[in-house]
């Protein structure tokens, strides 16, 4: 199959999406859509046109996007088959749960989970799981993988109203971005804390865990600090 087609297979083909769309909403149509593109590679370009829709704009402070700017590239997974793509000027639109590319002006193609596996950027790998407590999939990064447990990282963003009050100094609304820490097991995906406890609980091999406080302990490195509690777990899960 060429890259074209793969490429197009895996856009996400609704264009008028609520904030609060279930990402992995008409599972069965996405699929028969891939499979249609698949056998039929020349059809691909009636779903660039259903995936593309303009990004409205509005007088507020921050941003809804997790990265700074449109300059990032992607590796994109496809379910299944294990084959994959590179695409540029992506960004991951935390309100929507999607990552999106930016194709022309304020033009956006939107990419939906149903037939994605994962997407890679800088390093940096994404999947959607099931999130009961919002009763709909939504897009995760991936901090820590073991045989036990998975830690993921969600994003949400709020919004900070406006305030006429001078002594505020806030005459616009403004994006906030917030970060909540999931661990996702065979049986639940529940919020989790980087707390030093609540990790070694999670552990479920004692060995680990003294591997995991001897080089926390050896090396300066804490629990709750993200970049540090990935050192300490890559070593405490080696064999």
């Amino acid at each position: 199959m060429k890259i074209t087609s793969l490429c197009l297979a895996l856009l996400c083909a609704t264009v008028g999406f609520a904030q609060n769309a279930n990402v992995d909403a008409n599972q069965a149509a996405n699929q028969g859509a891939v499979s249609n593109i698949a056998n039929n590679p020349n059809q691909g370009n009636q779903f660039t046109g259903a995936a593309t829709f303009y990004n409205p704009k509005f007088d507020r402070e921050g941003s809804i996007y997790l990265f700074d700017g449109w300059d990032q590239s992607a590796t994109i997974v496809a379910k299944g088959t294990g084959g994959s793509f590179r695409e540029s000027n992506i960004n991951f639109n935390i309100q929507r749960s999607m990552f999106e590319r930016k194709v022309a002006g304020d033009s956006i193609v939107a990419y939906n989970f149903t037939s994605i596996e994962k997407i890679i950027v800088g390093g940096r790998e994404f999947k959607s799981f099931y999130l009961d407590e919002i009763k709909r999939n939504k897009a995760f990064e991936v901090i820590y993988r073991g045989d036990d447990f998975t830690i993921l990282k969600g994003y949400t963003v709020d919004i900070l109203e406006a305030s006429p009050n001078p002594m505020i100094a806030r005459p616009r609304d403004k994006y906030i971005q917030r970060v909540t820490y999931y661990l996702e097991t065979e049986t639940k995906l529940e919020e989790f804390k980087l707390r030093k406890r609540a990790i070694l609980e999670a552990l479920d091999d004692q060995e680990m865990v003294e591997r995991a406080k001897d080089y926390a302990r050896q090396y300066g490195k804490s629990f709750s600090n993200e970049e540090d509690l990935k050192l300490i777990l890559n070593y405490a899960s080696r064999k």
